[in-house]
């Protein structure tokens, strides 16, 4: 291991003239005998953001011979100019402008890796779809390469409640707030106030364009996978959302690929949870080696995907571990997995098609899907997985298996294949794949949603013709669980799932034709693996950071006047201090989510969010509000942000928009 040297704060030119800031770990020496370089470009503040992960990650890297350097995009932390959305074609450009700018420093040898776990790993693959000439591989973990159809934005063609969490999230985390004071001198404040008047109302675009249109294609990689001609190390977690491109990209790349999936949330996987972690530094080395340094390891001829088969558990809203076992595929779609299909019949799951079976009716209440936890499982609050079920099935169409005379590993796609009919234009669906315990506890082992207006193309709305059939496909996130004799395999389908999802504009009635319906799941046949699982040496350690998990509190309100049911959350942050910047943050966001029962339209969402940051003598804070509600034409959103120095107000502004509905 080599000795590192940390660049606490410098800042890079791009050429047009913009200065972005950027910290870097460098072995010592690295001047005379230069090494590659390795890239992760965020909005997420590096110097009071990611520096406890980074320092952990970034400097252990570094020993083993790499340069890792941190850049904050435009806009955020103390890099100039402006933050204008999401992964724009300026941000992107920007990435290839920094790698050949680290390609000509003194230390870097030429050869560049790009890194990143969720916003950081999305611009790794479409930067590399660039092809900047410097950039030789990349790790992507926990992202996309479908922006529309597996993001925080929609799903399914549904719409994500997470758009106004996420846009209140990252405007106080990464945008609203101020670059240091002690980094830029006397010149932060009008840096600042120059950022929170151009800061754009983000939520917007992603709640008016509805449809997978250009908005969206642009930065989905899978638009054309060939554009990618570097290796690509895709890793993910089967409690986070964007577990399903791990399997895309392995199938879907020409280039040196692997995989990697564990039983994580959101997070890099040496400081996930659920446990067991793993040594994320000693696996990345090795893929850096490989690709960034010409060594002949062997990974490239390594099993091609390595995941965690994890074992049945009791419903809980929060796990510290999952039981289960490494397996690895030689290849994805891997001849070890075989495809198994149940056929709905009289709220049963049969291994035989029923051509008698009769129709079966399900309107669900609209409140149905509050046991369903987060979207995104990942900032280590409480209360984000999955309660049990028995709730939420009470108002859904279940089928269930006999009892299972041995135990079944499900591994990799769910689909259901549905006959539909629905008395109104506009509805949504939901399956849910459950495993069911002989004593009636039900743990939701994965969910898939469909706006049934784009049930022949998500380019596409088209209202439904009440009372025609449509056969429809809905697929379900993938999954690794093992289900062990004796338990039911249960799929439970609904038409809402509140408040995961934004209701249809119609409360309608839906009709499956089970003698047309069947559910397809993958199944692992053998249970073995032909490579070490990955080890994890040494626990993770925070010296030096008064760091604590959140404070999360969840209530439900029924006003049974009204008949309108609430969900409130509570998430406080706590105090943070930050000694390598000598930063204290504080930060609480509040939601309320309420909805009638049997009126879609009655959806309401409310998020408060309140920012403390600084030390004694420079004291930033931000305070702010989003609110949607909708009628059958149009979504009505008020925000109002404010900014504070000193206890003192030096900004306000305000957003009303009205948003017409023309995809969900």
């Amino acid at each position: 291991m080599e000795p590192v040297r940390q660049i606490h704060h410098a800042m890079l030119p791009l050429p047009d003239g913009t200065q972005l800031a950027y910290r870097a770990w460098l072995p010592e020496g690295a001047e005379s005998k230069p090494v590659p370089a390795i890239l992760e470009f965020l909005p997420y503040r590096r110097n009071d953001g990611t520096i406890v992960r980074d320092e952990i990650t970034m400097a252990q890297t570094a020993a083993h011979g790499y340069a890792c350097v941190r850049v904050d995009l435009r806009g955020c932390g103390e890099s100039q100019g402006h933050t204008t959305d999401e992964y724009t074609a300026q941000e992107l450009d920007d990435g290839v402008d920094i790698i050949a700018w680290l390609s000509d420093q003194s230390w870097c040898d030429g050869n560049v890796g790009m890194v990143g776990i969720s916003w950081g790993g999305f611009n790794a693959l479409q930067v590399a779809a660039l092809n900047p000439p410097s950039l030789k591989a990349i790790i992507t973990q926990c992202s996309t390469d479908d922006r529309y159809g597996n993001d925080v934005h929609y799903m399914g063609g549904c719409l994500l409640n997470d758009n106004l969490d996420w846009a209140a999230f990252f405007w106080a985390y990464a945008q609203g707030r101020a670059p240091d004071k002690r980094l830029l001198g006397d010149g932060w404040k009008e840096q600042w106030l120059d950022r929170l008047e151009m800061m754009p109302f983000l939520a917007k675009p992603w709640l008016t364009e509805q449809t997978r249109n250009d908005y969206w294609k642009h930065g989905s990689v899978c638009e054309d996978y060939s554009q990618i001609k570097v290796p690509v190390y895709t890793m993910g977690g089967w409690a986070d959302n964007y577990r399903r491109s791990v399997f895309s990209l392995l199938e879907n790349l020409d280039v040196p690929r692997k995989g990697l999936i564990g039983p994580w949330a959101h997070k890099y996987p040496n400081i996930a949870y659920p446990n067991p972690k793993m040594d994320y530094v000693k696996e990345s080395v090795r893929w850096w080696d490989r690709w960034l340094k010409g060594l002949e390891n062997g990974i490239d001829n390594e099993p091609q995907l390595t995941y965690y088969l994890q074992d049945s558990v009791r419903p809980k809203g929060d796990y510290e571990h999952r039981s289960g076992q490494w397996l690895s595929e030689p290849c994805w779609p891997s001849p070890r997995t075989s495809h198994k299909s149940f056929y709905l019949n009289n709220r049963q799951l049969l291994e035989t098609p029923q051509p008698t079976a009769l129709a079966e009716k399900i309107c669900s209440p609209q409140t149905l899907g509050l046991n369903g936890g987060r979207l995104c499982v990942g900032i280590r609050l409480q209360m984000e997985q999955p309660a049990d079920q028995r709730a939420d099935d009470a108002g859904s169409l279940c089928f269930d298996s006999a009892p299972l005379l041995e135990d079944m590993a499900l591994a990799g796609d769910v689909v259901a294949n549905l006959a539909v009919r629905s008395d109104k234009p506009n509805a949504n669906i939901a399956v849910r794949i459950c495993d069911v315990h002989p004593d009636g506890a039900v743990t939701r082992i994965s969910v898939g949603v469909l706006n049934l207006n784009h049930r022949n193309n998500h380019e596409l709305f088209e209202s439904l013709i009440p009372n025609e059939l449509n056969q429809v496909q809905v697929k379900v996130n993938p999954i690794a669980y093992k289900l062990p004799a004796g338990h039911r395999l249960r799929v439970s389908i609904s038409t809402a799932y509140w408040p995961l999802i934004w209701p249809s504009s119609d409360h309608a009635t839906l009709t499956i034709e089970a003698a047309q319906s069947s559910v397809q799941v993958a199944v692992r046949n053998e249970l073995f693996t032909e490579v070490e699982p990955p080890q994890y040496d040494e626990p993770v350690s925070y010296d030096g950071y008064a760091l604590r998990d959140s404070d999360s509190q969840r209530f439900v309100h029924h006003d049974y006047k009204t008949g309108v049911v609430t969900l409130e959350t509570h998430d406080d942050f706590g105090r943070q201090h930050y000694n390598s910047c000598d930063t204290d943050i504080d930060m609480s966001m509040s939601q309320w989510q309420s909805i009638h029962p049997e009126d879609p339209l009655s959806a309401q969402s409310k998020i408060t969010f309140d920012l403390t940051m600084g030390r004694e003598g420079w004291w930033t804070g931000l305070k702010g509000d989003y609110q949607m509600r909708c009628d059958r034409e149009n979504f009505y959103i008020t925000s109002h942000w404010r900014a504070f120095h000193e206890g003192e107000q030096v900004f306000s502004k305000e957003f009303e928009e009205i948003i017409k509905r023309t995809g969900v």
